[in-house]
């Protein structure tokens, strides 16, 4: 009996490593096809706290080098968050940026294509299960950006004065060339939700309007074309932290990454692999 058993569980095991080993071979074909032949979407959905590793990469390594570089007469940072949705880059940026690096300034303006996103972020106020939702919220987070009313979370005033929005589309340029250059550029999530075509000529906006030695941040784009239009462009890739804000992601797109066009792989340091997982990009001064 106990060797009847025994047998049985190595033959589960077998079968296991098994399945493990042809997925392991099946799944990056299966995603190279979803990214390639899957219709885009647009999705409105966003988070809090979304990228933790990449606010301290920016505190530590992008703060510094910028402000080192700027005269007193060029007035404050200029940051642009594209695909802003509700606000909670936007205002998580402010937070961030207000509470470790006092005394900066810096304006941010955000923007979206659909007009109800945009009015619910100019008001700040979120139920609490939303503000909460994020997997890298904590209580400390959300008792220094929010006042709190019930079940209603609204951004405190020092908060939202830093923050505007208003109604954009990174695809048109037009739009983007009568915006101020900016010092940091966000298009977080957004780029691999574009036919690959509308994604690169929105990708060019955003480098036309990425300030000499700035910083673009592009979490959420098809790795193949990062790694080619970064390089066509002449970005230099941010090497701090690449791992950790690569599991950030995978928390939210690691589940069943094969399957969807949007999903986000196992780092694998093979290749261009540097490029290709990257999402912080510096413009050559």
């Amino acid at each position: 009996m106990i060797e009847e058993f025994v047998s049985a569980a190595g033959s589960t095991a077998l079968v296991s490593r098994a399945k493990r080993y042809l997925r392991g071979l099946t799944d990056p074909i299966r995603y190279r096809l979803r990214v390639h032949f899957q219709p885009r979407q647009n999705h409105i959905y966003t988070q809090f706290c979304r990228f933790p590793s990449q606010c301290e990469v920016l505190v530590e390594h992008i703060l510094p080098r910028l402000w080192e570089k700027r005269s007193a007469t060029q007035g404050p940072l200029e940051i642009a968050v594209f695909a802003c949705c509700s606000g909670e880059e936007a205002y998580t940026l402010a937070y961030v940026l207000a509470t470790r690096a006092p005394g900066l300034p810096f304006r941010i303006r955000g923007y979206d294509i659909v007009p109800e996103v945009i009015e619910q972020a100019r008001l700040g106020s979120y139920p609490r299960e939303h503000v909460h939702s994020g997997p890298f919220v904590t209580d400390a987070f959300v008792a220094g950006l929010f006042d709190t009313r019930g079940d209603t979370r609204t951004v405190k005033s020092q908060f939202a004065s830093l923050v505007s929005f208003e109604l954009g589309d990174m695809t048109d340029s037009a739009f983007m060339d009568r915006l101020p250059r900016s010092d940091l550029v966000f298009a977080q999530n957004v780029l691999f939700h574009l036919p690959r075509p509308v994604a690169k000529r929105a990708f060019v906006n955003l480098v036309s309007l990425l300030s000499s030695g700035g910083a673009l941040f592009v979490n959420g784009m098809d790795t193949d074309m990062r790694a080619k239009l970064t390089r066509q462009y002449g970005l230099e890739p941010v090497t701090q932290r690449i791992a950790e804000i690569h599991e950030d992601a995978r928390s939210d797109r690691g589940a069943n990454w094969a399957d969807s066009y949007w999903g986000r792989e196992p780092l694998k340091m093979s290749g261009d692999w540097v490029r290709k997982y990257c999402t912080i990009y510096s413009k050559k001064s």
